[in-house]
Formats: C-alpha cells, sequence, structure tokens
C-alpha cells in the first residue's frame, strides 16, 4: 500500500512538473506569476542546509549575503525527478559565464526530498556545483513563504528573483525559450 501511494505520488508531481512545461513551450516565453503577499516586500527568516559534505547550515542572512555580491538572485526550485527541472538547470549550467556577467546568482532549492545521498550524487552527477544548492525537505521556502498552502505540492519548475537586498523581484513559473536570459533582462 505504502508503495503504492508512493508511485501514486509520483505520478501527480511528474504531471504537474510536464504539464508546467508544455504550457511554457506553447507560449515560447517564461510565465510571470504573482508573488504571494507573505513575501511581496521581503523574505521570511528560515534556516535550511547547503547540499555539500558538511551540509552546512543556510539561513536569511547566507542569502542576504550571496545577493549583495549581485544584481539579482534566482531561488530556482526543483526536484532531482523532474524532467523540465533538470533541463532548465541544465540551460543555467551552460549559461554560467552568461549568468556571470550580468551579476546573476543561482541557489538551487531541492524540495521535498529527504535522501540526502540521491541529491548529493545528483549534484556531483550533473556539475551544478558551481551554484550553492541547499535541501528543503520539511518545506520552509514553499510553504514558509506563502507559495503553497501546508500539505500542499508545488508545481515545478518554480523560480523567485531577487534584487541586490534580497527583496523579492518577481517570480516565474513555467520557463520559455528566453530562460534563463529572462533572470537579468526583466
Amino acid at each position: 500500500m505504502r508503495f503504492l501511494l508512493g508511485v501514486l505520488g509520483g505520478a501527480l508531481a511528474l504531471s504537474l512538473c510536464v504539464s508546467s512545461t508544455a504550457q511554457a513551450a506553447s507560449q515560447g516565453k517564461s510565465v510571470e506569476m504573482k508573488l504571494p503577499s507573505s513575501i511581496s516586500d521581503s523574505l521570511p527568516w528560515f534556516a535550511i542546509r547547503e547540499v555539500s559534505d558538511n551540509m552546512l547550515p543556510f539561513t536569511r542572512t547566507h542569502l542576504s549575503k550571496i545577493s549583495m555580491k549581485n544584481e539579482r538572485t534566482a531561488l530556482v526550485y526543483f526536484a532531482t525527478w523532474c524532467i523540465p527541472c533538470r533541463a532548465g538547470i541544465k540551460r543555467l549550467v551552460d549559461n554560467y559565464a552568461e549568468l556571470q556577467k550580468n551579476k546573476v546568482s543561482v541557489v538551487l532549492v531541492n524540495i521535498g526530498e529527504r535522501d540526502e545521498e540521491l541529491v548529493k550524487s545528483w549534484v556531483k552527477k550533473t556539475n551544478v556545483s558551481k551554484f550553492t544548492v541547499v535541501s528543503d525537505p520539511f518545506k520552509r521556502l514553499t510553504e514558509g513563504f506563502g507559495l503553497v498552502k501546508e500539505g500542499e505540492e508545488i508545481s515545478l519548475p518554480r523560480t523567485i528573483v531577487l534584487d541586490k537586498n534580497a527583496k523579492p523581484l518577481f517570480m516565474l513559473g513555467e520557463e520559455g525559450n528566453d530562460w534563463p536570459q529572462v533572470l537579468w533582462t526583466k
């Protein structure tokens, strides 16, 4: 029974992920979404962990320090099983020099996955360690930011773009043909 529920949950999450991408592809551009009122002015305090050998803490203070060094910071929500997320992250890796040139930092936020070794392995395999990668298995950056209500699942991919002061500027849902250029051109 537990296995069946896991399979059904994974299928539902995958369908949310795939339907988001199909919509983006038909529109051509990344889809901007309304920021939740709970983060329209600033981000609440949070504490999660980096995906690294040490699994260091990562808080709003750490995020603020990253943001101060750049014009924009993108919080890119993903799951290792999400095919559109993987495609979008590959485009971030491929455009790393452009992100640097345009002063955009990226923080990859893994949500809901509690198998730390799986996520660490994925990070190494996909060459995303040039970005800060954090783990949010308990939904501090989804439910805590008002992106979803308690118990709901977030549709992926999702990105929140912050300014130098870690103030949210805009949020993107589906990634279109303008990804990742939309991170520095809006």
